[in-house]
């Protein structure tokens, strides 16, 4: 399969993520007045929060994979949730102000599909392309909410332990640590749902919404166009929103939805047109139908 090279903006965004993971090591420094007016539990915890965070996302940015994308989609919004609690606690100051922004704009940049992107394809095998899929919007709020909670219960601890209430504060520690051992295990499998081009063929390695892969030859592959409103494909997308690329095949063959509380084993349907939603749908349409076949 010939290699594609990253257009401008998708190399620009990338540097500027790199940029900004580097940049990000100077929030302590400025938030040193805000955290030295905080008690010394909270202060000092919410120091080392903040430096162990960005060595995640540092150590991400030069080890890329789809284990670091998780591990840098959860890290710097973690940041950033923490230096707002100090903005909130201490006052927004000059100093403050532009550790936020700092924070904000890395994160931003980390859940960019450009990022996204090139942190699976570093670690693809051989000559596959990976094109990551996005996230169901149903899903996402679930995710972004068990973040929310994780949050509260640190924060909720610290402030009970800086209290000296013991027990409460314990209680809810053991809660947020549990918490994350868990929840970056589900994040994850969303890191890991793409559209993947082989020599061979098209594979949709997508575990959410699907119970096993899905692999099809070349010659089983008939076009992949970008969907319209007449389209009858299968929505093996998790019924995400916005654009979609449609996979017709030259005969029906057969995909295995995941389980649900009504089909715990999954449910199989025989298809002969798909839908999938890669984040960038135009570059990775335009790269699979030109790239030739090894």
């Amino acid at each position: 399969m010939e290699k594609k090279q990253p257009d401008n903006l998708t190399v620009a965004l990338i540097w500027a993520s790199r940029v900004s993971v580097v940049a990000t090591g100077l929030v302590v420094p400025l938030l040193t007045s805000s955290l030295q007016q905080m008690s010394s539990l909270t202060g000092i915890s919410s120091t080392v929060g903040i430096w162990v965070l960005w060595a995640v996302a540092l150590l991400s940015t030069l080890v890329p994979s789809s284990s670091t994308l998780t591990a840098i989609r959860l890290s710097l919004p973690t940041l950033s949730a923490v230096v707002g609690a100090v903005a909130i606690g201490s006052g927004m100051s000059s100093g403050v102000a532009a550790a936020l922004a700092i924070s904000i704009l890395a994160s931003l940049l980390a859940m960019s599909g450009e990022v996204g992107n090139s942190f699976v394809q570093l670690a693809a095998y051989g000559d596959e392309r990976r094109y990551l899929l996005r996230c169901p919007p149903a899903l996402l709020i679930v995710q972004v909410l068990s973040w929310l909670v994780w949050l509260s219960f640190c924060f909720v601890a610290m402030n009970l332990l800086a209290s000296e209430i013991w027990v409460a504060g314990a209680i809810t520690a053991a809660i947020a640590v549990a918490l994350a051992v868990v929840l970056p295990q589900r994040f994850h499998r969303f890191s890991r749902r793409w559209l993947v081009a082989v020599p061979a063929g098209i594979v949709i390695h997508d575990h959410v919404v699907l119970a096993e892969t899905a692999m099809f030859m070349n010659n089983a592959v008939v076009q992949i166009s970008t969907e319209t409103a007449q389209s009858e494909a299968a929505d093996l997308s998790g019924k995400c929103s916005g654009l979609g690329l449609v996979i017709v095949l030259k005969d029906f063959d057969t995909v295995v939805f995941a389980g649900t509380p009504k089909t715990p084993g999954g449910s199989a349907i025989h298809v002969k047109s798909m839908r999938v939603c890669p984040t960038r749908p135009g570059r990775a349409l335009t790269e699979l139908t030109s790239a030739p076949s090894a």
